[in-house]
């Protein structure tokens, strides 16, 4: 892989002379790569050469590295440098590849250095994109852990922190988690942006003809399955013919309703392949959370044209503020399900929340409007001239 990368970073280098070239952006990231592969897909129609830097693991796409590079490369498109390190922290073979990337990355020539939240899992990453106290960027996704997530060790928290700290500007996804940001990690002395986690802009298929409710990604207790499948009785004695949609790996809650033929569930990861035909094939998408940042499979339901019910934690009142969902109270099956009822049951109510959402992914949450108000923020911070 960095062989390749090294030919393309010495013909980009010719090519462009620093005065009259794009801005270059170096994107690096552990976790949160299908984030950073849409941020870099955003970057370049906004204009500018983008880089991405990450490992090899494969977890967000079940483990198959085929798929995570296939969709990586199609982000970052076909001339752009793609590094990619393998092997475990301690391994000598793994300082030679940090080594080696750190030199071509310099020979590429970034502008800047943008990381996600959890690059420091790795910080092989950190050293690899080289760059001084002031001179980088960072996303926070998470200010807080979900409950029921595990707690990064005291050694990768503590070189997070540093990494932030050490940020020119902070980047995250809602006004509720820059209060939040502010109150649980005070030492973020620098500027926090506010960007929308973007999406696709698709053209949106018609809604099924039987109402179909999802569920959809990784299964956390955090996300609230439960309470969904306590709000389902409720919702069938006003809409018997109501189907629902579980897709995603994780530990379901145990419940009766699981032997119900109205409730379909696909306990694994979901390929990049299917997600279309669930997001099409639903009515709406349930994000009953008890706890939340924001949420990618939320800007997705906005990215198919299809209504939102969320629960009012974190940033997803805002997800759904153009319209195109409703706010419920947390932990509240009652109110979840007289919502989604209200939304299966009035007339044009989910085509309507529907348009909402396509119109506010066209014109707001797209990568391209993503990219452009990142690379704003980053003259505006002094990043880039």
């Amino acid at each position: 892989m960095t062989e390749t990368v090294t030919t393309l970073v010495q013909e980009t280098t010719r090519r462009a002379p620093s005065a009259t070239r794009p801005p270059r952006i170096l994107l690096a990231c552990d976790w949160l790569l299908k984030y950073a592969a849409g941020l870099a897909q955003g970057l370049r129609e906004a204009g500018a050469d983008v880089a991405l830097l990450t490992r090899d693991h494969g977890l967000e796409y079940g483990g198959n590295a085929e798929e995570m590079r296939a969709e990586l490369r199609a982000r970052v498109g076909a001339d752009g440098p793609l590094w990619i390190l393998s092997g475990r922290i301690r391994e000598l073979d793994g300082l030679r590849q940090v080594a080696r990337i750190r030199s071509e990355i310099r020979a590429w020539g970034p502008d800047l250095t943008h990381f996600q939240q959890a690059t420091m899992i790795d910080p092989r990453l950190f050293v690899a994109a080289a760059r001084r106290r002031g001179r980088y960027a960072t996303t926070l996704h998470d200010p807080s852990v979900h409950p029921g997530d595990e707690h990064p060790s005291r050694v990768s928290f503590a070189l997070e922190r540093l990494m932030f700290m050490g940020a020119a500007v902070t980047f995250t996804h809602g006004e509720a988690l820059v209060e939040e940001t502010r109150r649980l990690k005070p030492w973020i002395k620098r500027p926090i942006e506010i960007v929308p986690h973007g999406v696709d802009v698709l053209r949106p298929e018609p809604l099924p003809e039987t109402p179909t409710l999802l569920f959809f990604g990784r299964i956390s207790h955090y996300k609230g399955l439960d309470i969904l499948f306590d709000a389902m009785p409720q919702v069938w004695r006003s809409v018997p013919a109501a189907r629902l949609v579980v897709a995603g790996h994780g530990e379901i809650p145990a419940r009766d309703l699981l032997t119900d033929p109205r409730v379909t569930v696909c306990n694994e990861h979901v390929p990049e392949s299917a997600v279309p035909g669930l997001y099409n094939g639903a009515t709406a998408v349930i994000l009953p959370y008890r706890q939340a940042s924001q949420s990618g499979v939320g800007s997705l339901a906005k990215s198919y044209g299809r209504a939102s019910v969320v629960t009012n934690e974190g940033g997803l009142p805002e997800l759904v503020a153009d319209g195109s969902g409703i706010v419920v109270p947390s932990e509240d099956a009652g109110a979840l399900a007289d919502a989604i009822v209200e939304v299966l049951t009035e007339p044009g109510r989910a085509q309507a929340m529907g348009a909402a959402a396509s119109a506010s992914a066209q014109a707001d949450f797209s990568w391209k409007a993503v990219g452009e108000k990142t690379l704003e923020a980053y003259r505006r911070h002094g990043l880039l001239k």
